[in-house]
């Protein structure tokens, strides 16, 4: 890490870059400002900081606006298949720090939490990845500022599996494990994660606040719908598929694998109902159906609530049907993603 006033590493007559921050962004006009000024702030106490946007087509004044600021600006053209991976993915790609922030285009960073990440990345060499709390706020909410909240912890973090699109990584572990893949639709961030356990790495979450996540309210039948028809459900699925055969397979259906759950009880249904019906013991079926749909019934009465079971049940369809469909899909090398791109700025 280089602080202002202090030399700066070069490798042969080049600078090193401390932080690269890479904003992913799509039709977020209403809030790039306010981020790109947050990471501005944060990052005031370094000597060499740039920060890149990754733009996904958008078709709003998201580029306009950020244009105002002295930052890289690199579109990405509707024409190839659009991931917050594939931001990621090119993002990185066109970076040069030792550090690199990776942040969507719906956050705000609390700059208090930047000098905490840098200064455990500097005392833990051991440590490849370090984010933050991620608080959760409607996208009309007015920003509240930075965190001021004390820590009420002995520690200063704690170990967790994986990140979400908010986190800090050291570039050499990218370089040694891979970085994004950018054909992924979903479930890219626990991918990248899952290899960089694998080589010894811990990832670790300050209990300090990180960003504030401007987004509508989670959770609901029309928002799950929404997901599904965006593909975000296909990730765990082509993960499965690109890891087999590999290593890193049986690592990742342990972690990621739960959409295999419910189809293994459809077939496991499946071979019984068509077991009772050849030794004509279709009541069998009948009575294990009825035991479902009471077992349903209670789970609405314990939660008070149709809606939620029911919202509960089409996720868990939709992380099956995402998982098989994902893993039926063919992979593509990452490395051979067209990169239809136009440099802004």
């Amino acid at each position: 890490m280089c602080i202002k006033g202090e030399e700066r590493p070069t490798i042969g007559d080049i600078a090193v870059v401390d932080l690269s921050a890479i904003i992913i962004t799509k039709n977020q006009e209403w809030n790039i400002e306010r981020l790109i000024e947050s990471i501005q702030r944060g990052a005031a106490m370094l000597e060499k900081v740039e920060i890149i946007l990754v733009d996904s087509a958008s078709t709003d004044a998201t580029i306009e606006r950020a244009q105002k600021y002295p930052i890289r600006i690199i579109q990405l053209q509707a024409e190839q298949r659009l991931t917050a991976a594939a931001g990621r993915h090119i993002g990185y790609k066109h970076s040069s720090g030792q550090l690199i922030l990776f942040l969507d285009g719906d956050m705000e960073l609390d700059p208090a939490w930047l000098p905490k990440a840098l200064s455990v990345m500097e005392n833990h060499p051991d440590i490849a990845v370090v984010s933050g709390l991620i608080i959760d706020l409607p996208k009309d909410a007015v920003s509240p500022g930075p965190n001021r909240t004390k820590a009420v912890h002995d520690q200063e973090f704690f170990a967790v599996k994986y990140t979400g699109g908010a986190a800090m990584h050291r570039r050499r572990v990218i370089e040694n494990v891979g970085d994004f893949n950018p054909y992924l639709y979903s479930d890219e961030e626990p991918d990248l994660c899952i290899r960089i356990r694998q080589q010894g790495h811990r990832i670790v979450r300050l209990y300090h606040p990180m960003v504030n996540h401007y987004t509508d309210p989670p959770g609901g039948i029309w928002s799950l719908v929404g997901r599904w028809r965006r593909n975000l459900y296909l990730g765990a699925g082509q993960n499965l598929r690109y890891k087999w055969g590999t290593h890193l397979f049986w690592p990742y259906f342990k972690e990621r694998g739960y959409g295999c759950v419910p189809l293994a009880g459809i077939l496991m249904g499946l071979a019984f109902f068509i077991w009772t019906v050849r030794t004509e013991r279709l009541n069998w079926f009948l009575g294990c159906l009825l035991l479902g749909v009471a077992g349903l019934a209670a789970a609405a009465y314990r939660k008070r609530s149709i809606y939620r079971v029911a919202s509960s049940l089409l996720e868990r369809l939709f992380i099956m049907d995402g998982t098989v469909r994902g893993f039926l899909m063919k992979p593509n090398p990452p490395d051979s993603y067209p990169a239809a791109l136009e440099i802004i700025k």
